[in-house]
């Protein structure tokens, strides 16, 4: 499963290709995953671009959704972000290489100390950072606030030189950053952000005995990667930190919020509704349907189509948009995990069986690098217990589907014929693009877990996405390979991956049963002949 069907895989947007640093190799190790059931420290970085680039509602509105717990001003424009947030937010808002002070701000109960560092290159003062912010949970060595929370520092001067022909990358400017940084904050629980690195970009660096330190980057780059990679566009980024040192980063489009965030509402439709007093989406959604029909630019059935979508958005709830029906016979959810954005394996695949609270989840997971077995057991089960039932999957015609059969193409060539005649069903096209789409969704995006939120389900697993799964899966590969450094390999916590992946299918089930139920809705709004009663039409205009 990927969330967009026309992305890349395991990916929201397409990503200039991530070169090898220089330096910081270390022996075995995996990238860690987010301890269970914490809540992290979320530093939204804010470009004034993408300030400057979108209405005041419309970054009101990201904000508010996203709900972070500092906000950092970026370049370009970084100086304009504070005056255009006009209103007050309930948290810090932190600027770079402003001033001759450090910019601070501490999270609740002292959890992360988040530091923008000033102009010119004067060391850090660790006491004077912790008495003037007044950190409750330091003792009597003021020092010493590095042990008792979790560090974040963000800078501007520590940036990328590529290699495009060597495909290899060096970071700058460490020197004269390591001399600013004291020694004892250069841990593994101290995360390292610049605004001078691409949005996204994320490397370690040893520092012996201290461990690796990990450096972010929540801006844009200069560096020249070479013919054929993409400009950095990215205007906003969501960084959740935490406290073993784990990093999830996100790259957020501003144009998916508010008023903007509504299917089929662009620059110039978005300024119609706000000429017309309507500036938020229950705004358009309460609006009368008649009313929106009189404006420039809005048939009724372009009308009728965003206050659906707004509508959809503001209650929370799938509303029925077209007369396609959903297969008839009761469903096998089904979601993969594999290893990275063109994926050479399925090393799982995670399997629902009934409805997404009682449902018998089931894991078909490989139980050795490159073995093909647990494909066989999928299959083996598909065609017995699950035999004539339909296999569901969110963006399954682009992902999921194809790359099952890939996989049997190489392991199971006599069970491909099984597979590829089996009745297929892709949720997300049926609902967005079949005939036009039969359904709106909620949420921000038409990412799974965005929808599902949005529908009161809540997963039990924290922290973890497909492309860090991925990437956590692959860094185990190599050692088995013998691509790292000799030493013992070590495990992932495969029960964690399962469940996450047990989260996504139970997410999918949970859709599906919304799906159902609008399409029942939509059912007994209808006359005997199909057609809308004129009942319902003459209520759309009242």
């Amino acid at each position: 499963m990927t969330d967009e069907p026309d992305s890349a895989r395991h990916s929201d947007s397409t990503r200039p290709p991530r070169l090898s640093t220089d330096g910081g190799e270390t022996g075995p190790q995996l990238p860690a995953l987010p301890p269970p059931d914490e809540s992290p420290t979320r530093i939204l970085a804010l470009s004034g671009a993408a300030v400057s680039s979108s209405h005041r509602d419309t970054i009101t509105a990201m904000v508010d959704s996203l709900d972070p717990d500092v906000l950092v001003a970026t370049e370009p424009q970084a100086s304009i972000v504070g005056p255009a947030l006009n209103r007050k937010f309930d948290f810090d808002m932190l600027e770079v290489g402003t001033g001759m002070r450090p910019d601070v701000a501490v999270t609740d109960e002292d959890r992360c100390v988040v530091i923008a560092l000033p102009m010119g290159e004067e060391p850090l003062d660790p006491e004077r950072i912790a008495s003037r912010v007044g950190i409750s949970s330091v003792g009597e060595d003021l020092a010493d606030v590095a042990t008792t929370s979790q560090i974040c520092l963000i800078d501007q001067s520590v940036s990328l030189s590529v290699d495009p022909y060597a495909r290899s990358a060096t970071l700058e400017g460490l020197h004269t950053y390591r001399g600013r940084v004291p020694d004892n904050w250069w841990t593994a629980r101290t995360v390292h952000l610049s605004t001078a690195l691409r949005a996204g970009f994320t490397t370690t660096r040893s520092h012996g005995d201290d461990g690796d330190s990990q450096f972010v980057g929540v801006g844009t780059s200069n560096a020249d990667l070479g013919v054929g990679t993409a400009a950095d566009t990215t205007q906003a980024t969501l960084v959740a930190l935490y406290s073993n040192g784990a990093v999830d980063v996100s790259e957020i489009d501003p144009q998916k919020f508010g008023l903007r965030g509504v299917p089929e509402i662009g620059p110039t439709r978005f300024e119609t509704l706000r000429d017309a007093g309507i500036t938020t989406v229950d705004g358009l959604a309460d609006t009368p349907l008649r009313q929106l029909t009189e404006l420039s630019g809005l048939g009724r059935t372009s009308a009728s189509t965003v206050q659906t979508a707004a509508e959809a958005q503001s209650t929370n709830t799938v509303l029925p948009t077209g007369d396609d029906s959903l297969p008839n016979q009761e469903p096998v959810f089904i979601d993969i995990e594999t290893d990275g954005l063109n994926p050479s394996t399925a090393w799982l695949i995670g399997v629902l069986d009934g409805g997404p609270e009682d449902g018998h989840y089931m894991s078909f997971r490989e139980q050795a690098v490159g073995d093909g077995s647990h494909l066989k057991a999928f299959m083996t089960w598909l065609t017995g217990a699950a035999a004539g039932r339909p296999v569901v999957a969110w963006n399954g015609y682009q992902f999921d589907f194809p790359v099952i059969t890939e996989q049997l193409q190489q392991h199971h060539p006599d069970l491909v014929e099984a597979w590829t005649d089996r009745y297929q069903f892709d949720a997300l096209w049926w609902a967005t693009k079949k005939n036009g789409g039969n359904a709106a969704l909620p949420g921000r995006t038409n990412k799974l877990e965005h929808v599902a939120d949005a529908l009161g389900w809540e997963p039990s697993t924290n922290g973890i996405d497909g492309e860090s799964v991925a990437k956590l899966y692959t860094a185990y590969r190599s050692q088995v390979a013998g691509d790292t450094h000799a030493g013992t390999v070590v495990e992932p916590d495969w029960d964690r991956l399962e469940r996450y992946c047990e989260d996504d299918v139970r997410a999918l089930a949970t859709i599906y049963k919304h799906l159902e139920a609008a399409a029942r809705r939509d059912s007994e709004t209808k006359t005997p002949t199909g057609e809308n009663s004129s009942q319902g039409s003459l209520a759309d205009f009242s």
